[in-house]
């Protein structure tokens, strides 16, 4: 028996007058009406499910006793989906058959200090919302991006060391393999809910996993470094980072309860996300806290402390402070103190070239080196590594211009005339080695391929395997979009895919909604749980993957056609540098 999938928020506008979210987030997601023709809401005992109407050979006085096991239905319950944790009870849903609990507390903070256990408490504690998200820059105009990406925003507070979690079961001795997310964004912006299609339900539900995604401190408030000014700041410039450290102990410690493997941790993400996986390989303080690391379209840029430093001084200058009131920037505004630093991150990047952006500094301690100088820890030789990108990363967002001709429409005088604007003297070796790398691709697109992420992660891996680490499996995502006439694969691209999540509102159209989309959705996402589960992408709807070594540089392709290609782009790569 199949029941209409409907949003918890139905169900959760039916109890918000007397239930309170977790962590402190008054609101409830979405608000559009449900058609009651179509939709019911039923209240029995302590349950609440939200079912469609329709006709049933099962008796009135047994359906809530199946209830959890009709797909398609959303309990709310005061005994099903109550779990311990180290810090009291926390309660979530159960939204047909994947148990999800929003905005647990990992941990806590001060402005500008290291995280600490968070508070227990009493009874149960409602889990049905997602936590406050990170203060960012507040946003004057929608993100451009929108229909390639959708977003979506929530309320913010410096509070925000909560995650979210969602899972086929909650028995301490399922033992299922655990997938911990960390967003992009940079390490400005973003947050564990602001892709839409980082909803882990479906993830959890295909791939039989435990999926985890992580909110923490941003920006300002996570990697401002005031280390020069008293030993109480020591670690601030990577408050942020520690955050993460800290989400991975809250899961060491408690995952179990919810179904999870603490010794089968996996922790993967995206762009800022993927450096996040990377700053865990790189501090000694993650040693023992994951077993396996996934990073998708990231570079390897970090900050120095001396730029670091410098951005604190100058923030403490514009906002008219001395070195001896250092600590009156723990009561700024956030609004004000973020203008401020943003101010001094400019000024900065015109005296040293660089500390313009916020990333985790290297101080030589609590991240001792970048990953391309000897950062990556002893121990992460033990931890296998799949590492990729995608076709065009940010260079596809251009293609969504309906002001300008297609790259599939282009001229070969078109062609060379944007190679040459490109790549200047190198235009016409850029597009032999084009040729001989993407046979099956128009020449247009050497216009657009990725030049950054794909040569970060060679060098990773290429570091990794001189240091003895072995497990290193390389991907790249080369699927066109046949939307607007055809899209390179764009820089956020691959998430719906890894999530399986294209049926999503809003997701599944800048794909087309085509059958290829579909499949090469089953090979990602499989491929990512193959290696959650074993540390190896082969497996279930995965074609042969070898590991890249220095005898055989071997990258998955995925596309409508994925296969294994050998040292296929080397040559271009070298030409775009």
């Amino acid at each position: 028996m199949k029941k209409k999938l409907v949003t918890i928020l139905t169900c959760a506008a039916l109890v918000m007058s007397f239930v309170a979210g977790c962590g402190n987030s008054g609101g409830l997601e979405g608000g559009g009406q449900t058609d009651q023709n179509q939709e019911q809401a039923s209240v029995e005992g302590d349950e609440i499910s939200v079912d469609s109407k329709q006709e049933t050979d099962t008796p009135a006085d047994e359906q809530m006793n199946v209830v959890t096991e009709m797909q398609g239905s959303v309990l709310l319950s005061k005994t099903e989906g109550v779990v311990d944790t180290a810090y009291g009870k926390v309660r979530g849903f159960i939204d047909g058959g994947t148990y999800t609990f929003r905005g647990i507390p990992y941990a806590k903070a001060e402005r500008f200090q290291m995280p600490e256990a968070p508070d227990s408490w009493d009874g149960v504690r409602n889990c049905i919302v997602y936590g406050p998200t990170a203060p960012i820059t507040k946003m004057t105009s929608p993100d451009g991006g929108d229909f390639l990406i959708p977003h979506r925003y929530w309320a913010q507070n410096e509070d925000c060391q909560n995650l979210n979690i969602w899972t086929q079961s909650v028995d301490p001795e399922a033992k299922k393999p655990v997938m911990v997310w960390f967003h992009g964004g940079g390490f400005t912006n973003g947050s564990a809910i602001e892709g839409v299609a980082y909803d882990g339900k479906n993830l959890s539900e295909y791939g039989d996993v435990v999926v985890v995604t992580v909110n923490h401190r941003l920006n300002v408030l996570g990697y401002l470094d005031l280390s020069q000014y008293g030993e109480e700041y020591k670690y601030s410039g990577n408050a942020g980072t520690a955050d993460l450290v800290a989400s991975l102990k809250w899961v060491q410690e408690n995952i179990a309860n919810f179904g999870g493997d603490p010794d089968n941790v996996t922790i993967f993400g995206q762009s800022g996300g993927g450096r996040k996986v990377l700053s865990m390989m790189m501090t000694p303080e993650a040693e023992g806290l994951f077993d396996r690391a996934i990073v998708q379209s990231t570079n390897t840029s970090y900050q120095s402390q001396e730029a670091a430093q410098l951005v604190a001084a100058y923030t403490l200058e514009i906002l008219g402070l001395t070195e001896d009131q250092v600590e009156e920037l723990e009561n700024v505004p956030y609004d004000t103190l973020d203008e401020a630093a943003s101010q001094a991150q400019k000024r900065v990047k015109e005296e040293l070239g660089t500390g313009g952006s916020w990333m985790p500094v290297i101080d030589g301690d609590y991240l001792p080196a970048t990953p391309l100088d000897g950062g990556l820890q002893e121990w992460t030789k033990d931890v296998p590594l799949m590492i990729g990108s995608v076709f065009g990363e940010s260079n596809s967002f251009a293609e969504v211009d309906p002001n300008a001709v297609n790259k599939n429409d282009w001229t070969k005088e078109e062609v060379s005339e944007k190679l040459t604007e490109k790549f200047g003297e190198n235009a016409d070796a850029v597009l032999e080695a084009f040729r001989k790398a993407w046979p099956e691709k128009k020449d247009a697109n050497a216009y657009y391929v990725d030049d950054s992420k794909r040569r970060a992660a060679f060098q990773v891996v290429e570091k990794r395997n001189e240091s003895g680490a072995k497990n290193n499996y390389i991907f790249l995502l080369s699927y066109e979009s046949p939307v607007e006439g055809g899209v390179s694969m764009w820089h956020c691209g691959e998430i719906p895919f890894v999530f399986h999540n294209l049926d999503l509102l809003g997701v599944g159209a800048s794909y087309g909604n085509t059958p290829e989309a579909y499949k090469l959705q089953d090979e990602m996402c499989s491929a990512w749980v193959n290696f959650a589960r074993n540390g190896d992408p082969n497996g279930e709807n995965v074609l042969e993957w070898s590991t890249y070594t220095s005898e055989k540089e071997a990258t998955m392709v995925f596309d409508t056609e994925s296969a294994e290609r050998v040292a296929f782009d080397k040559e271009l790569q070298d030409l775009m540098k």
